[in-house]
Parts: C-alpha cells; sequence; structure tokens
C-alpha cells in the first residue's frame, strides 16, 4: 500500500456527492422522528390507567307483565331489551304483546283470520 493521496472528485461528482449526504442526513432524521413518535405512542398507552368500562344498567329484578286473566302463554322471545309474548287467550284467539326490559307494555297485537 503506498501512502498516496486520493485526488479530489470532479467538481460535479463532488456536488452530488453532497446532495446524497444531503438526503441521507435528512432521511434519517425523519425516520428517527417517527422511530421516537411510535416508542413515545407505545409508553403512553401501557402508562394510562385503563378504567374499566361502565357497567350497563340494570333493570329491576322485580318487574311483572299481566297478560289477560285466563291466558296461556305459547311462545316467548327476547331481542335488544324487548320481550314479545305470543298468547292464547281465554276464547281461542291469539294475541301478541311486546314489553320492554322494565315489563311496560309497548303494544298489543290481536291475531285473527281474514
Amino acid at each position: 500500500m503506498s501512502n498516496q493521496e486520493e485526488e479530489p472528485l470532479d467538481p460535479a461528482v463532488e456536488a452530488i456527492r453532497v446532495k446524497m449526504v444531503r438526503l441521507l442526513a435528512i432521511s434519517g432524521g425523519i425516520m428517527m422522528l417517527g422511530l421516537m413518535a411510535v416508542l413515545i405512542s407505545i409508553v403512553y398507552k401501557v402508562t394510562q390507567d385503563s378504567s374499566p368500562p361502565p357497567k350497563a344498567a340494570v333493570a329491576s329484578t322485580n318487574n311483572e307483565i299481566v297478560i289477560p286473566a285466563g291466558a296461556e302463554v305459547v311462545a316467548t322471545s327476547q331481542s335488544g331489551g324487548r320481550i314479545t309474548l305470543t298468547l292464547r287467550l281465554q276464547d281461542g284467539a291469539t294475541a301478541i304483546q311486546v314489553h320492554d326490559a322494565s315489563g311496560a307494555l309497548i303494544a298489543s297485537y290481536a291475531v285473527r283470520e281474514q
């Protein structure tokens, strides 16, 4: 190996080299900022108190649904906080009642043939 100094680069090549070094520094800085933002968000999320979600309101357990005297419950269904009863009335007719979760009557339908 000889102790020769390298020849200086052509001015055009030197200008390109300076631009590439600047681009490398800028893109490296942006990558570092992005990495810091991700790490900060992870630390923030981990250190936050995770309070339990609010509990849903519980309906009273002493509700009652009133059906006509002599009626027989044929079917029931529950959906979205509503209860639907299909009743066979004393005279043989069919009725459908819709109640909310507290037992209050929302709608009543008489089922009859045409």
